[in-house]
């Protein structure tokens, strides 16, 4: 029998403070995004709320479209909403008034995001379109996938797409031109994000895979949850994901070895965020979750696998020399 110090508990490697639940919107809550001192959300109601995120107090409802908002983003004084009623919305964060929405996508917005002076959205019509943040013109198209657009995100010049054909393409933010296509994944792609030279991408396959943005080759493929992959975000050298099977799970993303699991969500997790040392996720049971970690020092934790995995390795080494001794 293995002894108990053969092993090592990675859930003991960060520690969770007690979570903050807010309460207000009545449907699913399908994005949220974390900027300075509030909480943005997106749901199902057709709102997006605006929330203090220490007192946890709604502070504002926008309101304005006419289907549910699956994805919202934050930039600068700018909030951008993108709508099953196949718009994006251009919000003043401050006095909440809605100053402009962008028309063209002929099925329903599933994801925005913004840099510089552009907005990036994919949609269920299979395209990405690219817009002017200012005027609000739509200066690029870009065709090539061949199902829903499920999410996207930007890379310096890079365009990320994730979608329900399965594939992740990397696009030229200038030309417009497809510049990769990364196939690997064996259902949907829920969820992209990217960080340094790496592509990180949830799927309803269940799995989490991790890509080099450079060769479009994936190297690690991360498995754990029991349902769809919703969510991904990177927060220094973690992966954090929210699934269907209704919890969050925590990586590290150099060994690929799932550090923790939280649970508290009761249905599942459509999104998820990190802002400093909190995980912000929305979910269908309507409420958004602020959860509070600590890690250890990554030096600390690998060092006592390191030494729990030579210990384990001793441990076997000395009971098969034992085994063939006695016989």
């Amino acid at each position: 029998m293995l002894e108990e110090s053969t092993t090592i508990n990675l859930e003991k490697q960060i520690q969770v403070g007690k979570p903050k639940v807010l309460e207000g919107h009545i449907d699913y809550v399908n994005s949220v995004f974390a900027k300075d001192n509030l909480i943005i959300s997106g749901s199902w109601d057709n709102t997006i709320r605006i929330w203090d995120i220490n007192s946890g107090e709604c502070l504002k409802t926008l309101e304005g479209h006419t289907n549910w908002v699956n994805s919202v983003f934050v930039k600068d004084n700018l909030i951008i909403s993108g709508s099953d009623d196949t718009t994006i919305k251009i919000w003043d964060i401050n006095s909440c008034v809605c100053l402009k929405t962008l028309e063209g996508h002929i099925n329903w917005v599933r994801s925005v995001f913004a840099k510089d002076n552009l907005i990036i959205s994919g949609s269920l019509d299979r395209t990405i379109r690219i817009w002017n943040i200012n005027t609000g013109e739509c200066i690029n198209i870009l065709e090539g996938h061949t199902h829903w657009v499920n999410s996207v995100f930007v890379k310096d010049n890079l365009i990320i797409s994730g979608s329900h054909d399965n594939t992740i393409r990397i696009w030229d933010i200038d030309s417009g031109s497809c510049l990769k296509l990364l196939k690997g994944h064996r259902d949907f792609v829920r969820s992209v994000f990217a960080k340094d030279n790496l592509i990180i991408s949830g799927s309803d396959d269940n799995t989490i895979r991790i890509w080099d943005i450079n060769s479009g080759e994936y190297f690690k493929t991360l498995e754990g949850h029991t349902g769809w992959v919703n969510s991904v975000f990177v927060k220094d050298n973690l992966i954090i994901s929210g699934s269907s099977d209704n919890t969050i799970r925590i990586w590290d993303i150099d060994s690929g070895l799932c550090l923790k699991t939280l649970e508290g969500h009761t249905k599942l997790v459509i999104s998820v965020f990190v802002k400093d040392n909190l995980i912000i996720s929305g979910s269908a049971d309507n409420i958004i979750r602020i959860t509070p970690i600590s890690l250890l020092p990554r030096e600390l934790w690998l060092f006592q696998l390191t030494m729990n995995s030579y210990n384990l390795a001793h441990h076997l080494e000395r009971e098969i020399r034992d085994y063939f001794c006695a016989r």
